[in-house]
């Protein structure tokens, strides 16, 4: 998952979705560096990541930002390259229409939030008290603070010189 995630602007899950499902490979490396997007899209792709009968591995390659994150930990493993970057924060998006309409959608909003800092509550075992503080200021996490905090399981540290050395 190399690009945002939404079918108007990045990956589609009506056409990831069914090709995830397709693979029948007993492990699968799910590689990520994406600044996130649609939380709608990626709770159908969560779903299907989650649901999955293989096993699969995240990898987050660069960084997985806001709705990147819900994709990564519906894995049965999180990887974080040393260097890469994790981004939660509350949903938010762009509405228009009457005072009615903003109101809706303000709703809409915190449901949503609610729902993601609950995923965020599961996978990290810390409190919903304590995820809602990162999410209400937006925080950026390194490999190693990811880590601590329980969002990933363990760090990849390329180590220079090691592959291909003779």
């Amino acid at each position: 998952i190399y690009d945002a995630i939404g079918g108007w602007f990045g990956i589609d899950p009506r056409e990831w979705v069914p090709e995830f499902n397709s693979i029948t490979a007993k492990t699968i490396h799910l590689r990520i560096n994406s600044p996130g997007g649609s939380v709608f899209d990626a709770q159908a792709m969560k779903t299907a990541i989650a649901q999955h009968p293989s096993r699969v591995v995240a990898h987050v390659d660069g960084m997985a930002a806001s709705a990147a994150t819900t994709l990564a930990i519906a894995a049965r493993e999180v990887e974080m390259t040393n260097g890469a970057m994790w981004l939660i924060h509350n949903a938010w998006g762009l509405a228009m229409g009457g005072a009615e309409d903003l109101e809706s959608y303000a709703d809409l909003l915190r449901k949503a939030t609610s729902a993601i800092a609950q995923d965020y509550v599961r996978k990290t075992g810390k409190t919903i008290a304590q995820v809602k503080a990162w999410m209400d200021a937006e925080t950026w996490f390194t490999a190693s603070e990811a880590k601590r905090h329980g969002f990933v399981d363990r760090i990849f540290e390329d180590k220079p010189g090691a592959r291909g050395a003779s």
